[in-house]
């Protein structure tokens, strides 16, 4: 019986997991998608998600990007939720910061470079050690 629990228990954490990971990824994606929106105009301007069409193209687009990332930013959870609650606003930071940077200035290549990126970004998580 003892057996059973704990595969139960390591089903659930497993399940945890995914959907810390899935809810990270959602809601990251969806952040750097609208940014980018804001950044395509040449400068950093908001009042370009107020044009019709932006925000449900950058949502849709968003999703779509999270949803392949999601069994990536799972499989960097392995070491613990731990370093993906302490590192993945760092990755955030590092993701929003290139995308101000690059993308007004080439916004032809500043989705592609983010997403890879982001890619690197959560590979690397993936391999540094469990924060105790």
């Amino acid at each position: 019986m003892s057996v059973r629990q704990n595969c139960a228990g390591a089903e659930m954490s497993m399940l945890n997991r995914v959907l810390l990971a899935a809810g990270l990824s959602w809601v990251y994606s969806v952040t750097l998608g609208l940014l980018f929106a804001a950044c395509t105009s040449g400068r950093l301007s908001f009042s370009t998600l107020r044009l019709p069409g932006v925000v449900p193209v950058a949502l849709i687009t968003s999703t779509i990007i999270a949803l392949v990332m999601t069994p990536i930013a799972a499989w960097s959870v392995r070491t613990g939720t731990r370093n993906l609650w302490l590192y993945s606003p760092i990755l955030w930071i590092v993701l929003a910061a290139w995308l101000v940077a690059v993308v007004p200035w080439n916004v032809a290549y500043g989705e592609y470079s983010v997403l890879i990126l982001a890619l690197v970004g959560l590979v690397f998580l993936g391999f540094i050690p469990a924060h105790k």
